[in-house]
């Protein structure tokens, strides 16, 4: 069974110079291996909730912190922040932001020389991101000239050399075209069956739906739902109701059965709908 690395609870947070609480009594644990997303309209508390478990909450962004976040037993407001990026890593929407270097190798080996790494150890690590993300052959090129997608493959592989436990994505694909949303997907999937516990913040719920187990549905700060991804993912009616859309598939199911189709449980992606539309062709 799978041990807890994150456990959250009852926490609250309003930042510095607000009277509006960001976070409202938020609970929940997440386990070893598992990925899971987080979900919610634009305001609903979720890069809040991200910045609070790697503790640049409150340490760095300051506020009234109430409850508690612990990574691996350790709170997360009282451990210094250099010391949990070694097991969380964080991704954000804008890549820019995060890279400064001047070319791909340097960004990644860049954290790894201020932990005073062995050399064989920094050339061991840079080789495994750098392969990892696929950019080795980008490998000397600035991230100026890169794109959009390559940029936040750099960040990711520049969080990965830390070694992390746990990779917090948080909107990562939001500013990338469909095709670089799709490569930080795919990157997250293959680390997920590496056994990497995966947290993605996310609005593109098609692709959210390949790879994740289960969802936390956020919104004004308070935890809505948190279960099972595809229980979650098909409740057309609740998801709509706070202006996310499902999956089209499972949109498209959805308005078939209510023209008559009878569909067992409504499906999550296009091979799932295969299955139900054979089994209906069956029983007629």
């Amino acid at each position: 069974m799978s041990k807890p690395i994150i456990v959250c609870s009852d926490l609250s947070f309003v930042y510095k110079d607000s009277k509006k609480p960001a976070l409202k009594n938020v609970s929940f644990t997440i386990s070893e291996g598992e990925f899971v997303g987080i979900i919610g309209p634009t305001g609903a508390g979720k890069s809040t909730l991200c910045w609070a478990i790697n503790g640049v909450i409150p340490q760095i962004m300051q506020g009234k912190l109430k409850g508690s976040v612990e990574v691996k037993g350790k709170p997360s407001n009282k451990t210094p922040v250099d010391e949990i990026s070694q097991i969380i890593g964080i991704v954000q929407q804008d890549a820019e932001a995060q890279l400064l270097m001047t070319d791909i190798e340097k960004e990644i080996v860049f954290p790894l020389e201020n932990l005073s790494l062995p050399r064989e150890e920094i050339h061991r690590r840079l080789e495994y991101v750098i392969n990892l993300v696929n950019l080795d052959e980008e490998r000397y090129r600035h991230p100026f000239y890169l794109s959009g997608g390559q940029k936040q493959r750099v960040a990711v592989a520049a969080a990965l050399a830390m070694e992390p436990e746990v990779l917090i994505l948080d909107e990562a694909t939001s500013e990338l075209d469909p095709v670089g949303a799709e490569e930080i997907h795919e990157l997250a999937g293959r680390l997920k069956k590496e056994g990497k516990t995966i947290i993605m913040v996310e609005h593109n719920i098609d692709e959210l739906a390949k790879h994740a187990d289960r969802i936390i549905v956020m919104n004004q700060g308070e935890i809505l739902r948190d279960g099972d991804a595809h229980e979650i993912l098909t409740d057309v009616n609740f998801l709509q109701s706070l202006g996310i859309y499902p999956p089209q598939v499972t949109q498209t199911a959805f308005h078939l059965r209510e023209a008559g189709w009878q569909f067992e449980r409504l499906p999550l992606n296009l091979v799932e709908a295969t299955q139900s539309i054979s089994a209906l062709r069956k029983s007629q």
